[in-house]
């Protein structure tokens, strides 16, 4: 008979550890939340989703629009389809009092991965240095990551220092804004090489082409909203295809006694107690969910955990030139292109920035920041709007801000409350500014300035990069996990999230942490 083993969690470390253990032959229960969209937007969706661009309902358009809006900061809270449904329910089972800090978790079928940016990076080798686990350990399983997660990407020059780990990669159609700024940077690639500056196209989550998973993209603009075609990748569409016996249910603890796991849950139905008992349980809920368990369960109340988080930033960058049609071309608008800044003068470590073209939220963003004159001047607006595009911008943890995780105490779980507390630190700015300044410099091979006075620092964990409130090590401590997500005094609990990275590097955390997670899946046989 098949071994079982519980997956608590449905989000992108969820379903890449769920598939490892499957594919070792073990029987998987998947243990979630489960919210998901609501039935009138869902089939919103699908009508959508069956035609083309050019036939959308108004009405059903405007429907799944809803509630985004974009200000000088960026968006506020990114809903999807118009839904705040992923994060539905997290006042009540995940209550988390927060200062200086912004990421909510989510209790939803897919978790964060219904309204990411699909960026995919891995981490960069000599920014993981300092780890117990290694890119060549990783690097199998970024492959088998990849083999079930499309990837839109080109060969670049990127592909040196961050490699693709793939052969299935197909391209997306650049934005005429992309295209005109991607072959500036391409004229000038040895110039800005010699600042340690690597330019190249997005690698993004996204079947760029039709498959036997669904259609491919159709450039309809509705990246930001939620894509009625399904081509962004959602862990949601994972779970369709794996072999689990999947149970939507809250985790509040789990305790080994006499070589099991005991898991005791909260109804979301009811509110009623619930208790599985499992061989091994992996715990993939999501650094705030799953800190939150591993205190609860250690009954370490009232004791602050450093958590790592890579900083989020925002500023525009206006183009000498714009191309004729910006605001009515078909196009997709996630990140476009990527810069990776190697330069010790800034940061030891990496800085990543993405690159965004134009969409139709960016004129009510830069409305915003111009305030009462924005009303006195549309026409001005709409052309600043077409010349911009935006930058978002990471740094490493260890120049990010310090921020602490607390749970209060009690005996009722339901009634423990997350205490998070950010607090900025000097490097981040003096990073920031110098990252400006950088490209000030080299603004003759952008064919672009940053503009400064725009420039918007997002709260920490906004980027939704962080982790590390458990890290991993060779020899594990109280509150440090080994190198199979066991954290210190328990044998049969495995977290398998970014809880366990010691760092938050600057390029994008998802493909890392599935890796992550599908590493330690798949060594269930060794154990």
């Amino acid at each position: 008979m098949a071994s079982t083993a519980y997956v608590v969690g449905s989000g992108p470390a969820g379903v890449a550890c769920a598939r490892a253990l499957l594919d070792k032959g073990v029987r998987v229960v998947m243990l979630d939340g489960g919210t998901r969209l609501k039935a009138n937007r869902a089939r919103a969706v699908e009508t959508l989703g069956q035609g083309q661009p050019e036939e959308f309902d108004p009405d059903l358009l405007a429907l799944i629009k809803e509630n985004m809006d974009a200000t000088p900061e960026g968006v506020p809270l990114k809903v999807d389809y118009g839904s705040d449904f992923p994060y539905r329910g997290v006042d009540t089972y995940l209550p988390v009092d927060t200062t200086g800090f912004s990421a909510p978790p989510s209790l939803a079928v897919g978790g964060l991965g219904n309204v990411w940016g699909a960026s995919m990076l891995p981490f960069r080798a000599d920014d993981i240095a300092g780890w117990p686990v290694s890119i060549a350990d990783l690097a199998p399983h970024h492959e088998a990551v990849l083999d079930f997660v499309p990837m839109a990407a080109t060969r670049d020059p990127i592909e040196a220092v961050l490699p693709l780990y793939s052969r299935r990669f197909q391209p997306l159609r650049t934005s005429r804004q992309a295209s005109a700024f991607m072959k500036d940077l391409a004229a000038n690639r040895e110039a800005l090489a010699e600042e340690g500056i690597t330019t190249g196209s997005s690698r993004l989550a996204v079947r760029a082409q039709a498959a036997e998973e669904g259609p491919g993209c159709v450039y309809c603009g509705l990246c930001m909203y939620g894509c009625p075609y399904g081509a962004i990748y959602n862990p949601a569409s994972t779970l369709e295809r794996l072999r689990e016996n999947p149970s939507f249910e809250y985790v509040d603890k789990v305790v080994e006694q006499r070589g099991r796991v005991r898991i005791m849950a909260t109804s979301m139905d009811d509110g009623g107690a619930l208790t599985f008992e499992a061989e091994r349980m992996h715990l993939a809920c999501g650094v705030l969910s799953s800190t939150r368990i591993l205190l609860h369960s250690m009954g370490a109340h009232d004791i602050p955990l450093p958590m790592s988080d890579s900083q989020c930033y925002l500023f525009p960058l206006l183009r000498y030139s714009m191309p004729a049609g910006v605001e009515s071309e078909r196009l997709h608008t996630l990140a476009q292109a990527f810069l990776e800044i190697r330069d010790a003068r800034i940061s030891a470590h990496s800085i990543h920035l993405q690159v965004y073209s134009y969409n139709d939220l960016l004129p009510s963003a830069v409305g915003g920041f111009l305030g009462p004159l924005a009303g006195m001047a549309l026409p001005a607006v709409s052309q600043l709007a077409g010349r911009l595009l935006i930058v978002q911008g990471y740094l490493h943890s260890s120049i990010s801000a310090a921020i602490s995780v607390t749970l209060s105490p009690s005996t009722n779980a339901a009634r423990t409350r997350l205490k998070v507390e950010a607090r900025a630190v000097p490097a981040t700015k003096q990073a920031v500014g110098s990252v400006l300044a950088k490209l000030m410099r080299n603004r003759r091979h952008l064919h672009a300035l940053p503009i400064g006075l725009m420039l918007k620092m997002a709260l920490p964990g906004r980027g939704y990069h962080s982790g590390g409130t458990f890290p991993m090590s060779e020899r594990p401590a109280e509150f440090q996990r080994d190198l199979l997500g066991r954290p210190h005094g328990f044998e049969r609990v495995h977290v398998v999230d970014s809880t366990v990275f010691p760092t938050i590097p600057a390029t994008t955390i998802t493909l890392s942490t599935m890796a992550n997670a599908h590493r330690i899946g798949s060594a269930y046989d060794e154990l």
